[in-house]
């Protein structure tokens, strides 16, 4: 079996790569790495360029940053093998990695791909214990938790090269990521009469926590722009739901300026009702994470909410860039459905708000 492995790299990092670049072979596989240096200013590591004299590894330096997806597609379009095993730059592999795949490409060699396990490090912040307790990092845990999956995370996913067809990473989505692996692997889920990838929970990674797991927002914000983009690419898998409480103040501030010449009577109560939406919100975030939150604190409650508001800000924002104001209330089904459905389930989170709002209507305007 021909297995390339794509590794997309800003950073360059020996302690990272050089291991991959010396992962266990199994006897019976062809290897060879790709390396995509998507930072022409950096200074590569000799142990790195020393690597470079194998006929297994490939380096390539981009003249400019493209960003990862771009980076991916170079090292989709400079193999030739018939597997291709995309892995994050910053990960550390388990040595029988490669070992763990060779083994289900022989008990399923017509999968269309697997979805490999990628751990985090134990939360030790409130807010990496927020992160964890939000499921937004779900998708790295998807192999222990299920058989198989629409698509993978691209820190540990192999799919075959013919299933691929002609299918690559947009470049619509932001350069330094964020939704593009989940709108190539659905494509490619089409393409294949919507076969999910199966999940192989012996192929692990670890991922560390970004940022030396420090308080960053502005990460959630930049997937939430990246997101923005998935109904829009993927209209199948769009749906409508309640809006949200950025939509909400998003067009508070819309309408209550325009409501303020008309009659400046209504200035008291749209702050009031602005004021209760924040409210509202923190009362929900907080009763929501009463059940994700173990053992619950308040430190990490508050980061909970404050991941989901900046995430929602980045998903409004990335919309209005783009001119999309009718985007407002659009949701997106991660988990590949495609049946048009309006207002989701409801959850803890939601439920909250859908008693209170209208207790705020009244009390703000009757």
């Amino acid at each position: 079996m021909q297995i390339d492995i794509i590794i997309p790299s800003f950073r360059v990092d020996e302690r990272y790569i050089v291991p991959i670049l010396n992962l266990r072979k199994p006897a019976d596989a062809l290897i060879n790495f790709f390396l995509i240096v998507d930072n022409p200013a950096v200074v590569i590591p000799a142990s790195i360029r020393a690597s470079e004299q194998r006929h297994d590894v490939s380096v390539f330096i981009n003249q400019k940053n493209e960003g990862v997806a771009a980076a991916r597609n170079r090292g989709i379009e400079a193999g030739k093998g018939e597997w291709i095993l995309f892995l994050d730059d910053d990960i550390d592999v388990e040595p029988d990695l490669l070992t763990a795949y060779a083994e289900a490409i022989r008990l399923g060699p017509e999968e269309t791909g697997f979805v490999g396990l990628i751990r985090l490090p134990d939360a030790a912040s409130s807010f990496t214990k927020a992160v964890a307790a939000s499921g937004s990092m779900d998708i790295f845990s998807v192999a222990e938790r299920k058989g198989n999956h629409p698509w993978g995370a691209t820190a540990n996913t192999l799919v075959r090269r013919d299933a691929i067809g002609d299918k690559r990473f947009s470049l619509k989505f932001p350069r330094s990521g964020g939704g593009e692996d989940v709108d190539f692997f659905l494509r490619v889920r089409e393409y294949n009469h919507f076969r999910n990838l199966r999940t192989v929970r012996q192929a692990v990674v670890l991922h560390p926590w970004w940022n030396d797991q420090k308080t960053d927002f502005l990460r959630p914000f930049r997937y939430g722009i990246g997101n923005s983009l998935l109904p829009e690419l993927n209209p199948a898998y769009a749906y409508r739901d309640l809006p949200n409480t950025i939509e909400v103040l998003f067009v508070s501030l819309l309408v209550f300026p325009v409501a303020w010449l008309v009659n400046p009577a209504w200035v008291r109560p749209a702050l009031w009702f602005m004021t209760g939406i924040i409210l509202i919100e923190l009362l929900a975030g907080f009763a929501q994470s009463l059940k994700r939150v173990s053992p619950w604190s308040f430190g990490v409650a508050c980061y909970f909410i404050l991941l989901r508001l900046a995430n929602e800000l980045g998903v409004l924002t990335g919309n209005l860039l783009r001119h999309r104001i009718f985007a407002l209330g659009e949701r997106f089904h991660y988990g590949g459905k495609s049946q048009k459905i309006y207002f989701h389930r409801t959850n803890t989170h939601k439920t909250v708000k859908l008693v209170l709002y209208p207790l705020l209507v009244y009390l703000c305007f009757f």
